[in-house]
């Protein structure tokens, strides 16, 4: 793996992210197929209150989510296979590990609603940030809440509000908001699961789209298997291909971030 990819990956940590309380129950995947529902005649219930509410309470709900998966992972069309891990306590903190097929660990990133925390262990460097630090590369209404529903594929609630534009398309919604310079399209699928996420800012010339597909059953919540990150920033492109191997939904969640003393630490 070229090492210059790897210094790059912890950015992409950022980039991308403009990028329950059962027992803990472990799934392999790939595990149940969600069958497609045949879509059903407009009436009542999708009127377009109805409908909001509805793919509104189709996001996955959790405490805590682990999930281990197989990426591609492209910088400006240099590609490398890499595994990640995510875990993710709601509304609270993400914890993101990138590791090289050989099995190296390149970064690991701690992100919290007020700051952002990220290990370089090829450099030894260790970066220290406000959230903040993530509208250098981001719109300024990227924020905590944001960075996590797209990346476990729910809607961005805040985007959705009285002015939203809702159209059906077959089996399919689409739902567009516009604030500030940002406009939000979004697509969810006849079982109101989000199937495209779009975030963009023409005058910033930044575009970030995620598709979801390939759901299965995890404690009786969708959850997709495959996740396709599209990220634009002026003229860097970045692409994360997901592919889930295993998730665990509810369990107890260990969050290691220890810096060791020759890092070198950048505020």
């Amino acid at each position: 793996m070229k090492r210059n990819i790897l210094i790059n990956t912890f950015y992409v940590l950022l980039l991308l992210f403009a990028l329950t309380s059962c027992k803990a129950k472990k799934v392999l995947l790939p595990a149940v197929v969600i069958p497609e529902i045949p879509s059903v005649p407009a009436g009542p219930d999708n009127s377009r209150k109805n409908k909001l509410k509805s793919i509104n309470e189709s996001d996955m709900v959790f405490n805590t989510l682990a999930v281990k998966s197989k990426a591609v992972l492209s910088i400006n069309d240099k590609s490398n296979d890499v595994n990640m891990n995510f875990r993710i306590k709601n509304n609270e903190v993400i914890w993101v590990s990138v590791t090289a097929l050989a099995g190296l660990e390149v970064a690991r990133a701690l992100i919290t609603p007020d700051s952002v925390k990220i290990l370089n262990r090829l450099d030894n460097v260790y970066i220290k940030k406000p959230f903040s630090y993530i509208n250098e590369f981001t719109n300024e209404q990227i924020n905590f809440r944001t960075l996590q529903s797209i990346l476990v594929g729910n809607t961005v609630s805040e985007f959705i509000t009285d002015s939203t534009e809702l159209n059906m398309e077959s089996d399919e919604a689409k739902l567009k908001s516009i604030m500030g310079s940002l406009t939000y399209n979004l697509r969810v699928n006849s079982q109101n699961k989000v199937v495209y996420t779009n975030l963009n800012d023409q005058a910033a010339k930044q575009e970030l789209t995620a598709n979801y597909s390939d759901f299965i059953l995890v404690n009786q919540q969708q959850i997709p298997h495959s996740v396709v990150m599209d990220s634009k920033v002026k003229t860097k492109k970045f692409l994360l291909d997901l592919k889930f191997l295993k998730v665990d939904l509810d369990g107890l969640l260990d969050l290691p971030f220890r810096v060791p003393e020759r890092f070198l630490i950048k505020n």
